[in-house]
């Protein structure tokens, strides 16, 4: 599952699809707009509507799928502000394939979609929300990080070795923060990863934060994550909800109930359950444009 996760977000695809089931201070966006201004949009606005269909990734940290249910921080966010918005009914997709995401988008089978990172490429076909996560750099190491590796400045001081995943932006932060290519192992997968660390091939393997945390669960307690980093010379990841690029009216409502959700500190409250923290807050300076431009 974290392959899928990977690869959609850096532009590779898995086949596949799942089942439909029905069921802010100035954090990461543009500045807040004035209220009274704002207010005033919104009572000229479309009214909301009443029926809206996601489509989101399926993958855990982000989407858990337990008993028919459907939940994790990227759904339970959406009809938290959904739900100020007055929408009554909301069905989910689950998806696997983000190919078939910005069609349904232009076709009208979606209204919106979640656990997107905003990448140049997705913003050429999508109009992104402000940002609602980010996910810095992890290590994933050794239980007890013997070798207490927190950054590639630390591998690089202690001779260590790093594993990444081949052709993703891993190798190149590696890269670019001087590491030799004699300190580098790529590697196909997140499961070469893990097991690279676990046999001493490398000493730590540098994933996006929250994949990372996910992917040693599954080691029984062998591995763990350090404290997360901010990637050398381009953003973190970053989450954020696609809508389709001609309507702009539930995008607009979106965003100032998602802003309001961040400055309430309720939107912490939501994704607290699933793992994410005050260090997946998107910083007062990041901006959706800013994110679209990498």
């Amino acid at each position: 599952m974290a392959v899928t996760r990977r690869r959609f977000l850096y532009g590779t695809t898995v086949l596949g699809a799942a089942a439909t089931v029905g069921c802010s201070s100035r954090v990461g966006g543009s500045p807040r707009p004035d209220p009274e201004a704002t207010r005033a949009a919104e009572a000229s606005a479309p009214e909301s509507p009443r029926l809206v269909t996601i489509g989101i990734l399926n993958y855990q940290p982000y989407t858990i799928e337990q008993g028919g249910e459907i939940t994790g921080p990227v759904p339970e966010v959406a009809r938290a502000v959904l739900g100020q918005l007055g929408v009554t009914d909301i069905k989910i997709q689950l998806m696997r394939d983000e190919q078939v995401l910005a069609p349904a988008l232009a076709a009208g089978q979606l209204d919106m979609v979640g656990g997107l990172a905003v990448r140049k490429d997705l913003c050429d076909t999508l109009s992104f929300s402000v940002p609602d996560y980010v996910s810095g750099t992890a290590f994933i190491v050794p239980s007890g990080n013997p070798k207490g590796l927190s950054t590639y400045a630390d591998v690089q001081a202690k001779g260590a070795k790093v594993a990444v995943m081949a052709q993703l932006p891993e190798q190149a932060d590696a890269a670019s923060a001087g590491l030799a290519a004699a300190s580098i192992v790529p590697l196909p997968e997140p499961t070469a990863m893990m097991d690279a660390v676990r046999s001493g091939q490398a000493d730590c393997a540098a994933f996006d934060d929250l994949s990372a945390r996910e992917l040693v669960k599954s080691s029984g307690g062998a591995l763990a994550t350090a404290k997360p980093f901010a990637p050398p010379n381009r953003l973190p990841l970053v989450g954020a909800y696609g809508f389709p690029k001609e309507s702009a009216d539930l995008l607009d409502s979106f965003n100032n109930r998602l802003r309001d959700l961040h400055e309430s500190g309720d939107w912490l409250a939501i994704v607290a359950p699933f793992g994410l923290t005050e260090d997946h807050v998107p910083p007062p300076d990041l901006t959706t444009e800013r994110a679209c431009a990498g």
